[in-house]
């Protein structure tokens, strides 16, 4: 492709990307782009010219992690309909076009383009119709489930069906530095922490980071849409944070036979906390009979109201 085409269109991907809540930055050739979203590291390169894209296909790109070198996926744009990269995603000019027009809606609606790319999912990424149950070759990040679809129906006590369905969360991790003062009286907000946040309606709930696996989900599963998009699950986690950390604070005053006293709540700014955001998504068993019962997959408690009533299933 030419340059010009070629500029414009890594101009547009780093904005599909931005959409689907990357970190993008331009790279240095080969590569047009590298981007990160929680544990996901993706190289791109646009390009129609053949050798270039063989020795692309053919290269391992990495990056050095905290304790191993990660691999990066190698994303490859290309208006060339014959064009092919074993080893690569590859959007043609229709997957482009399509990318780039759900990139502009999420932008529009305020919300977070979901991609097919990692952690980040897509309708595509099911082979099938959007509105439909997903699964078979699908890797999403997800806690194990290690409750049966026998246990699950016994444990709901109702008639009914069982359907596994993966809900999506918004796992956190955090640290918190710093203190505040009143008076001559010290609050330290050092800390550190993990919990998720539930993409649908914003409960927040603990979990072992530890426990979380990317494998193939099993067929005929359904993953669910999440409703609350990073940005606002940010600012909800932020804000939980700050209110965890907020502490009263008494100042015992004496003046002559006086002994008053004075009271201030003091809490860390948003600055004193660093929070980082990944997706997640937990397993739950849903038995729908007369009424509908759903049982987490992982850990067997029974959930006290159903999760996703009128949320949308890609």
């Amino acid at each position: 492709m030419e340059q010009r085409i070629r500029e414009k269109a890594v101009k547009a991907v780093m904005e599909i990307l931005k959409s689907a809540g990357f970190d993008v930055h331009h790279a240095s050739p080969p590569i047009d782009l590298s981007a990160i979203s929680g544990g996901t590291y993706l190289v791109v390169v646009c390009s129609d010219d053949p050798e270039e894209v063989s020795r692309y296909s053919e290269t391992e790109y990495t990056i050095k992690g905290s304790e191993s070198e990660i691999r990066c996926e190698k994303l490859l744009i290309t208006f060339d309909a014959g064009m092919d990269a074993p080893d690569c995603i590859i959007w043609y000019a229709e997957d482009f076009a399509r990318y780039a027009g759900e990139s502009a809606l999420s932008r529009v609606l305020g919300r977070q383009l979901l991609l097919p790319i990692g952690g980040g999912m897509g309708p595509d990424r099911t082979g099938g119709d959007p509105d439909q149950a997903s699964g078979g070759d699908l890797k999403i990040p997800h806690l194990p489930v290690r409750i049966h679809r026998e246990e699950a129906e016994e444990k709901a006590g109702v008639p009914g069906v069982a359907t596994l369905k993966f809900l999506p969360y918004w796992l956190f991790r955090y640290t918190s530095r710093g203190s505040g003062s009143f008076k001559d009286q010290q609050v330290p907000f050092d800390g550190s922490g993990a919990g998720a946040l539930n993409a649908i309606n914003g409960s927040v709930s603990g979990i072992d980071p530890d426990t979380i696996t990317r494998r193939v989900i099993p067929a005929g599963s359904e993953v669910l849409r999440a409703q609350i998009d990073r940005e606002s699950a940010d600012e909800r986690i932020h804000t939980l944070l700050i209110q965890q950390m907020t502490r009263k604070v008494r100042v015992r005053q004496v003046k002559g036979d006086a002994i008053f006293y004075e009271e201030k709540m003091v809490g860390p700014d948003r600055s004193n906390i660093a929070l980082e955001l990944r997706e997640l998504y937990i397993p739950v068993w849903q038995i729908r009979g007369k009424k509908i019962i759903e049982i987490n997959a992982h850990t067997g408690d029974r959930l006290r109201e159903p999760m996703d009533d009128g949320v949308e299933v890609f």
